[in-house]
């Protein structure tokens, strides 16, 4: 029998209806037409190669305007190999193909790269040292949300996950590859990333196609959402003894080559090399050195990456490879202290969950989540959400999705409406508790306190409308215009905020 007996190639376009051409680009009218961010997929129809998971078994050369890109294809199953590329520049691109396979080996043609949808913004970057904003330059603020495991907890559940998020403002979802076994997370997947030996145990030699398409699908789900997928590399919670914790240095790069061929071309693709990345003690800060930099080298399109810490210190995000700061931490006062020693974005990925479990990161209340989230935007950082309310079938939010019941969610919503005017982010004042501001807007977050005056010098002698927020009932009453200083008589509540806005 021949090594190779057939192929054919399908090109997988998604087109929007509000796509147009610009002739000033260059359009070959006998090629496809692929937004700008969207994800182009070839694939090959050929015989199944002995290994196709140690080595990539094909490569895409694309060229455009003079630029060289190359990327990994990867085998998805059932004789099929693909290979998916992001165009970020509009215009024609060409691309040929390399492989050990001789009847794929040398395949070409192209596509117009054509300006994207008005849903389409391209993918997060960072903006000014401590924002974000999208490829097209707008403004991009992290309220994101935490859900592990909700990707493999079946159908019914995993569709109802989507609606709830559907109905919610949150727009970055933080979960993992791998499955996890923990408190609250002890149900079997019915699927493993990995297939099994004929010793039983899992052989990292042998991906589960069908693990990987079923997580494609949710993160293109979330992509045609508008919602960032922070997808977890690495994670310690592996308790089963699955063994996807320990898999060794060398599969841990096969994997992850594997998982950047096959995610690298969604534009709503994040990564983070590990949650609590100190509890994985087959691990040596050398070996994360080794394999964040290898994922920064390997990934074609410089997706965000950075690394998550358990509550014994942070990691050294001064490092070239991390682009921003994903911290787990209950105080956040010094968040400026971390923007000056990092010169990064910070996200505080966990500061405990609002919920009534008894373990203490488990037990917020509505109001001390939603007081972290004010401190941190108006000290120029983010938070990130969480929830865990007991459930008679351990269905937590935090880990495996389905409904939410808490009374941050809307509340969130509503700041995020309100961070969403202020153009660029805000910076800390320091020596000003919870005081951030930009050229145009001044955030003044009163959290606890009670007074019956506030008073606030302005910084220059520009007129300021002044608006009094009270956060948790969500109503803004318009207090007037200032000049030089601010005087307002205070309602008897807490959690209220000041907001000046430059005319």
């Amino acid at each position: 029998m021949t090594r190779l007996a057939y192929f054919f190639i399908l090109i997988s376009i998604i087109s929007c209806t509000d796509t147009f051409i610009n002739d000033d680009d260059g359009i070959n009218p006998e090629f496809p037409n692929v937004e700008q961010w969207e994800k182009f997929e070839l694939s090959f129809q050929a015989e199944e190669l002995e290994d196709t998971y140690s080595t990539s078994t094909l490569r895409g050369i694309f060229t455009h305007n003079g630029e060289r890109k190359e990327v990994d294809g990867f085998y998805d199953g059932d004789g099929n190999y693909k290979i998916r590329f992001m165009p970020y520049d509009n215009g024609i691109w060409n691309y040929e193909i390399i492989s050990e396979i001789d009847s794929i080996n040398g395949e070409s043609g192209g596509f117009n790269c054509v300006t994207p949808s008005s849903q389409n913004h391209g993918k997060v970057e960072v903006k000014n040292s401590f924002h974000f904003s999208y490829s097209d330059g707008e403004n991009y603020y992290p309220f994101g949300t935490t859900l592990y495991a909700w990707f493999w907890q079946g159908e019914d559940l995993e569709k109802q996950t989507l609606q709830t998020l559907k109905e919610n403002s949150f727009n970055k979802v933080r979960m993992c590859v791998f499955p996890k076994n923990y408190q609250y997370c002890q149900n079997e997947p019915p699927m493993y990333p990995f297939l099994k030996g004929s010793n039983g145990q899992f052989d990292f030699d042998k991906i589960n196609h069908e693990y990987f398409q079923h997580y494609d699908k949710r993160i293109e789900e979330l992509m045609e959402m508008g919602i960032e997928a922070d997808v977890i590399l690495f994670h310690p919670y592996d308790y089963k003894g699955w063994g996807f914790s320990r898999m060794g240095k060398e599969a841990n790069k096969k994997y992850l080559r594997y998982i950047i061929a096959r995610l690298g071309a969604y534009r709503n693709v994040w990564w983070s090399m590990a949650n609590e990345y100190q509890l994985m003690d087959d691990f040596s800060e050398e070996d994360w050195e080794e394999l964040g930099q290898f994922v920064k080298n390997t990934d074609p399109y410089n997706h965000l990456i950075s690394i998550h810490n358990a509550n014994n210190g942070f990691y050294d995000f001064t490092r070239p490879w991390i682009t921003h700061a994903s911290i787990q931490i209950d105080d956040l006062d010094p968040l400026n202290e971390w923007r000056e020693k990092y010169n990064k974005p910070i996200i505080a990925d966990e500061v405990g969950y609002e919920g009534n479990i008894p373990e203490k990161w488990g037990n917020l209340s509505a109001e001390d989540l939603l007081f972290k989230f004010w401190v941190a935007t108006a000290r120029g950082g983010y938070v990130s959400h969480g929830e865990t309310f007991k459930h008679p079938d351990d269905i937590l939010w935090w880990a495996k999705g389905g409904t939410l019941y808490g009374e941050t969610p809307e509340r969130i919503a509503f700041l995020k409406e309100i961070v969403g005017e202020f153009g660029d982010g805000l910076k800390g004042i320091e020596g000003e508790d919870y005081v951030g501001q930009n050229d145009n807007y001044i955030l003044h977050y009163l959290g606890e306190e009670s007074n019956s005056t506030y008073n606030y010098k302005l910084p220059d002698n520009n007129a300021y409308q002044v608006d009094l927020i009270d956060t948790w009932n969500m109503e803004i009453q318009s207090q007037g215009e200032f000049r030089e200083d601010v005087k307002i008589d205070l309602p008897n509540k807490k959690y209220l905020a000041i907001r000046m806005k430059r005319k």
